[in-house]
């Protein structure tokens, strides 16, 4: 999870809990050298027994095996039937929740009609929630891009959301993500698509030149 994304979620949304802000960072053979006990900068833990504990708790709750690591701000919004398996191996393809936010963003050019496709979702995930303080389409869009970003975390949305809206990639700004840049290589920063042609997919040479219908001004 994005550290700049979770600080946004309010205490009165449960998707809150989805993320494991405190969670030890297990991997102690971790590529960017951040694991393990040795490199541990949370004050919850004060002593690798603690670290260790917490460890074991949350394999215990969550039903992970010895192959699992366990990170700061991992998510646990989706759980196998059978923990530590694949099983059951469903592939949604659309949750209802998605379908409030397309109808909601659909509709920016009413804001009373997007407002109230918006509400049964948010009143569904915090008690607090309260649609009517977006009141205009600027405050509207932004709220409908956070919902979107916490709501379809992880599912492979954020691409092509980003594609629509015509936005880069910054992982050090406003105070970092969290993300590792040396992990994260060319991903860690990238301009808007709109500049940056690095967000299509070529079609690949081969192609082009087995297919008929296919030339080089058809390339993305």
């Amino acid at each position: 999870m994005d550290k700049r994304l979770y600080a946004q979620i309010p205490d009165t949304d449960y998707r809150k809990d989805l993320f494991l802000k405190d969670a030890p960072n297990s991997n102690s053979s971790a590529a960017n050298g951040e694991g393990g006990w040795k490199n541990n900068t949370n004050p919850l833990y004060t002593t690798e027994e603690e670290f260790d504990a917490e460890i074991e708790r949350l394999a215990s709750v969550y039903g992970w095996t010895d192959k699992h690591n366990t990170h700061p701000y991992m998510h646990v919004k989706m759980r196998n039937k059978a923990p530590g398996t694949t099983d059951p191996d469903d592939i949604i393809l659309m949750r209802s929740s998605e379908m409030y936010l397309i109808e909601a963003e659909a509709m920016l050019g009413n804001i009373d009609e997007a407002q109230e496709a918006l509400r049964p979702l948010g009143m569904e995930r915090d008690e607090a929630y309260d649609v009517t303080i977006y009141d205009s389409k600027d405050k509207l869009m932004e709220h409908i891009k956070f919902q979107r970003k916490l709501e379809l975390w992880g599912e492979g949305f954020l691409y092509t959301d980003k594609i629509r809206w015509d936005e880069g990639i910054d992982h050090g700004a406003d105070g970092g993500s969290g993300a590792s840049k040396g992990l994260y290589q060319k991903g860690f920063q990238q301009d808007r698509p709109s500049v940056n042609k690095g967000w299509l997919f070529k079609i690949p040479q081969l192609e082009i030149d087995a297919n008929p219908n296919l030339g080089p001004e058809d390339q993305n």
